[in-house]
């Protein structure tokens, strides 16, 4: 099960899409007792809310946004294999940086030269494909940092939307590239 889930999270649409994650983690929270008698993701679905916020801001509503969601809530239950596990001063200093970092317009190939391979990715694995990509530490308490990208365009690589770390509200944990600030703005332009 856990096999199945880590392939589905990782690449959603070649396993059925976002709606056989919620099942998949339902089944591996079936065999984990819980002494309070609650499920692992409340039935209000609030562990979406970051990810319906991050698909409205977007240019398109990406697939992978959502699965990163579900792969950050099973990171903390110690359920989604690392590809790669950062030392814990690695991770910190990732959180500490990453988002003034982020401050300036960037590409996956910018990401992975200054951070490395990711510990995740949510999404087409080609270097020009929107995608997330997450970074962890051994310890499931530390929440994802990631990044999320779209289309590549014209860049050399995907380029860098936006970053985010932990478990706050939308701003508190949220930084915007000037690109992601420029298509969340054009988006909002449209609404309206």
């Amino acid at each position: 099960m856990l096999d199945e889930f880590n392939a589905a999270v990782r690449c959603p649409d070649a396993h059925g899409g976002l709606a056989c994650l919620p099942l998949l983690l339902d089944a591996l929270a079936e065999d984990e007792p819980r002494p309070d008698g609650t499920r692992w993701i409340v039935d209000d679905n609030a562990r979406l809310d970051m990810a319906a916020l991050l698909r409205y801001c977007f240019p398109q509503p990406e697939i992978h946004v959502v699965a990163a969601e579900y792969g950050a809530a099973a990171h903390n239950r110690g359920w989604l294999r690392l590809d790669r596990a950062l030392p814990t001063h690695d991770y910190t200093s990732l959180v500490e940086t990453a988002e003034g970092w982020a401050e300036t317009d960037r590409t996956f190939d910018d990401v992975l030269q200054v951070y490395g391979r990711p510990s995740a990715t949510f999404g087409d694995q080609d270097p020009h494909s929107a995608k997330t990509v997450g970074y962890g530490s051994g310890d499931r308490t530390a929440p994802l940092a990631v990044f999320h990208f779209g289309e590549a365009g014209d860049a050399p690589s995907a380029r860098l939307l936006a970053f985010r770390s932990g478990d706050d509200m939308f701003g508190a944990s949220m930084g915007f590239t000037p690109f992601g600030d420029a298509l969340v703005d054009e988006r909002e332009r449209r609404q309206h």
